[in-house]
């Protein structure tokens, strides 16, 4: 499993700290989690993931020590790996070394998945993997092995690990619920400990007590007085109490903050050490992984003398080394390493690093970082090769490296215009992975340095897509981005320019304060002068004005999605077509970019799609696979850690929570985050909420009050005014207006969608028209109304079931039993079929009202089943294997497993085989796949079955 780049041995690998085997002292409550957790999944229980926290010293891994013992004595499997800043800049190194042990599981994995590490480990060649499917991979091969043993997997100082390799090991641990696997993760960042689906145990100083019980087992310890004053310095940090405890030389006092006074300690004994052994010691601080003869020889270069053979055993009675079997060296802790390299001279330093690179000669991956220390001036050599690595770190999703190598690269370019581009990338990436302050920095410098107008523009959009919160992109104005992307397409980089206002087109759905961008970003489309059946162009046309330009977005949308075999046309056109609402074109274009996106593991558009792929999946009238999509999206929020998204995700969640009745918890869903709260002012958050809660109140037989809150959908002089979200909700609207006994609004309505129709013929408007116009039809012709809508299969089924309740209501009081529950049943099976639960009980109470006797209804065997067994039982009906379900779900195997054995408890069922039969509707109305023809009640005529429309 050789992979370029990695030195580590995995079999030399481990997580043993300086202080294994002592007393875990004052970590009772700690200690007796991870060791119950331990013993849970020994006895065939679930899976649970921990961080660790603290700051250096604290005992996080003699915490970590006790809890391998324990794993161990309980016949536990233990897999660790640990991060360090050697390798923080490799993709998948931490990951690769977590995965050594298993690697003759490879071969059984899914062929995308066992490619991804592959590639990823250097086995084949080939372009690295995203995160997402690196992290899926993992996951079923940790799965895997913990069918076979109980698996505890130890991560140390997540804070050094590689960004992919950590991004992989956060998507695992939460993933792990159903497995018999316990994940330790350790980490000096606090921030950590917010870290969804983890629990956090963060290690506080010790207590006096247990501070002086720690040092009764410190060989020399003071006592007295000295020992109350070195319990008062140490403040608590078991390292500090251990190595305050050696004498200061001179009586010195140590007046430093604990942990760097323990700094101020490892640096004195390093420089108490002659001058070959220190630099030796400071080789291994710069190389992580050198032996003791590589330390030797390279001390020995830099020196001109090499040091005498005695110098590790110096170094480790100084506290500084420790030997790892069998032959390997390291330091005793990172706060050692921090020490080295902090107190060296400049000019050992860089003596050092040439020695490096001379004994490493022909490794240029491994001597890069040195050779860009040790540069003092231009040289475009090297900064072609940092660049190259900032590119395949982008291309790894790893910005915090792109970002760094960029920027050095940058330093050291001397042609102007590559320099610049070399900035924007920094840029770009120091804000993709957070550091926003700086990306600022390094964005302004650019736009100052830029020697064009498009490298100018270019710096300009870079800066105001950054969530400074300070950007008018932040209070929901357009326009200065939009000015960026003009002066990109009049600097002549129309490619460019078109990226960022696709770009600007997918943000401006939960950014902009303005139901739809209007005239500023039609300006700019237009100077593009892309041709009219390109895909960007449909979409951009879909999104600067979706009722205007709808019918022709629409015509050329259908036209083009004939040919669209590849992923971004089929995303783009489909994209297209839900903005202007389009149901059934759209959801088969997005369901399939979607599946190619989940394959590749994608993840600058699979988020995007995948809550956009909900909705029309909504409108379709599958509400338990658009739920589903919704919470695989809210698992990849949390995934991504962006609090915009979530909240965005979390409003999507809610429209489904107030099909039921729940009306939205804004302040939830907000979360505690400034960008939670401003993405709820943007336009379609707002109207989400606001359908939300007309839904949920309408359902809830409150229809007065869901007036307010529809009718601001639809008014112009409205802030909320949205003109997609007031036909989406228009039959909430006339409902809740004729259930109030407001006839007037109701008709008021079916005015404006019939004057919204005139210019928009869509299905969105189209079945929102047809609902109103039903609703409202005089009694004369209720006959023509059943006789129009029993003939026709709509296509946002939701809508017709919605309609066929209300004509079957007055079907029945005209007196015309025998149609009234046909309607009746017809609006139940359709409502059973996505499921809509709340909507089906009402159906039920009105089937009552005309005399036919219906059991009680309580929940029945599918509604018990939660959205994700749903979604889990609807793929394995398909055939689809444990394995293939959870290549959809992004699960392992294993969480497939569960869902399914829960799901046939519920169902009272043995087999997969029985799932097709148990999901199908049948005359009660059991939940089926969407789409299947209402079939009529004993004694009664089936209405015919034409294509929808």
């Amino acid at each position: 499993m050789a992979r370029p780049g990695v030195r580590r041995d995995p079999l030399h690998c481990h997580t043993d700290d300086m202080s294994v085997g002592r007393p875990v002292v004052g970590r009772a409550e700690e200690t007796a989690a991870l060791r119950a957790a331990i013993d849970a999944v020994r006895g065939g229980g679930g899976g649970t993931a921990f961080v660790v926290d603290g700051e250096a010293g604290i005992g996080k891994s003699v915490l970590v020590a006790d809890a391998v013992d324990h794993a161990r004595s309980r016949g536990v499997r233990v897999l660790t790996t640990t991060g360090t800043t050697a390798e923080s800049g490799e993709p998948y190194a931490a990951l690769h070394m977590l995965l050594h042990p298993l690697r003759t599981g490879l071969a059984d994995l899914p062929a995308p998945q066992r490619r991804a590490l592959h590639v990823a480990f250097g086995i084949e060649s080939g372009e690295q993997p995203s995160p997402l499917l690196a992290g899926l991979a993992a996951l079923t091969l940790l799965s895997d092995a913990a069918a076979t043993a109980p698996l505890l997997v130890v991560v140390e100082d997540l804070h050094w690990v590689d960004a992919p390799s950590a991004w992989a090991l956060r998507m695992i641990s939460r993933r792990i619920a159903e497995d018999p696997m316990v994940v330790v993760v350790t980490t000096r960042e606090p921030d950590a400990v917010s870290e969804p689906g983890f629990r956090s145990l963060h290690l506080q100083p010790l207590a006096d007590d247990d501070a002086d019980t720690l040092l009764d087992a410190v060989p020399g310890a003071p006592s007295g007085p000295a020992r109350r004053d070195l319990v008062a310095r140490a403040a608590g940090n078991p390292l500090a109490l251990r190595e305050l405890a050696r004498p200061a030389p001179g009586d010195r006092v140590r007046e430093r903050p604990v942990v760097g006074r323990v700094e101020q300690e490892f640096a004195e004994r390093a420089a108490a050490l002659d001058q070959p052994a220190r630099l030796a010691v400071l080789t291994v601080a710069l190389s992580a992984g050198a032996t003791a003869e590589e330390a030797s020889r390279v001390a020995g270069r830099a020196l001109g003398r090499f040091p005498a053979p005695t110098w590790t055993d110096q170094a480790a009675a100084a506290g500084l080394l420790e030997w790892v079997a069998p032959r390997s060296i390291r330091l005793r802790h990172p706060l050692v390493q921090s020490a080295v390299l902090r107190s060296a001279a400049p000019s050992e330093r860089t003596a050092v690093l040439e020695a490096l690179v001379a004994e490493h000669e022909g490794e240029p991956t491994r001597t890069i970082w040195w050779r860009a220390e040790l540069a003092t001036g231009p040289d475009d050599r090297l900064a072609d090769e940092l660049a190259a690595l900032a590119h395949e770190a982008t291309a790894m999703s790893d910005p915090n490296t792109a970002s760094r190598a960029a920027e050095r690269a940058a330093d050291l370019t001397t042609d102007p215009t590559v320099r610049v581009e070399r900035l924007l990338l920094a840029a770009e990436s120091a804000g993709v992975c957070g550091r926003v302050a700086e990306a600022s920095l390094l964005a302004h410098r650019a736009a100052a340095e830029a020697p064009d107008r498009l490298l100018a523009a270019r710096a300009a959009w870079i800066a105001e897509t950054l969530p400074t919160g300070r950007t008018g992109l932040a209070r929901g104005d357009l326009g200065p981005a939009l000015h960026a992307v003009s002066e990109m397409q009049a600097a002549g980089d129309v490619e460019q320019a078109t990226t960022a206002l696709l770009h600007l087109a997918a943000l401006a759905w939960d950014h902009t304060t303005e139901p739809d961008p209007g005239d500023p970003m039609l300006v700019v489309v237009e100077a593009l002068a892309l041709p009219e059946d390109d895909p960007r162009a449909i979409l951009l046309a879909a999104r600067t004005e979706p009722v205007v330009r709808g019918d022709r977005v629409l015509a050329a949308a259908l036209q083009a999605a004939r040919t669209a075999d590849d992923e971004d046309s089929a995303w783009l056109l489909g994209y297209a077509l839900n903005l202007v609402g389009e149901v059934q074109t759209s959801r088969v274009l997005l369901d399939r970019a979607l599946a190619s996106m989940a394959a590749r593991g994608e993840l600058r558009t699979f988020p995007q799609a995948l809550m956009g792929t909900s909705m029309t999946t909504y409108l379709a009238g599958d509400v338990a696979r658009a739920r589903s999509l919704a919470e695989q999206a809210a698992a990849l929020g949390r995934d991504l850690g962006d609090a915009g998204y979530a909240t965005a995700v979390r409003c999507a969640i809610a429209w489904f929570d107030a099909l039921e009745g729940v009306p939205p918890d804004v302040d939830a869903i907000a979360g505690t985050t400034d960008v939670g709260r401003q993405v709820l002012r943007s336009s379609a958050m707002r109207a989400t909420l606001l359908g939300a809660r007309g839904a949920a109140d309408l359902v809830s037989g409150r229809a007065a009050e869901a007036l307010g809150p529809l009718r601001s959908l639809a008014d112009p002089e409205h802030e909320a005014h949205h003109p997609w979200f007031a036909a989406a909700t228009s039959p909430d609207f006339v409902d809740a207006a004729l259930d109030a006994g407001r006839r007037a609004d109701a008709e008021e309505r079916l005015t404006l969608l019939e004057q919204l129709h005139d210019r928009w013929h869509v299905p969105l408007v189209r079945t929102a028209l047809d609902h109103a116009r039903i609703a409202l039809v005089p009694d004369e012709d209720l006959e023509a109304a059943w006789s129009e809508v029993r003939s026709v299969r709509w296509s946002m089924p939701y809508v017709q079931a919605r309609t066929l309740l209300r004509l079957g209501r007055r079907l029945h009081r005209a007196g015309r039993t025998v149609d009234a529950r046909v309607a009746l049943h017809s609006a139940l099976e359709l409502f059973a079929a996505m499921p809509a639960p709340a909507w089906e009980e009402r159906t039920r109470d009105a089937l009552r009202t005309t005399g036919e006797r219906l059991p009680i209804s309580g929940p029945r065997l599918v509604e018990t089943l939660t959205p994700q067994e749903l979604r889990v039982c609807t793929l394995a009906a398909r055939g689809l294997s444990n394995r293939a379900v959870g290549e959809h779900l992004f699960v392992s195997p294993r969480t497939v497993g569960a869902h399914l054995h829960a799901a046939f408890r519920k169902l009272g069922i043995s087999t997969r085989q029985q799932l097709p039969a148990v999901l199908a509707p049948d005359r009660d109305g059991l939940p089926g796949a969407p789409g299947t023809p209402p079939t009529s009640p004993p004694g009664t005529t089936a209405p015919p079955g034409p294509p929808p429309v």
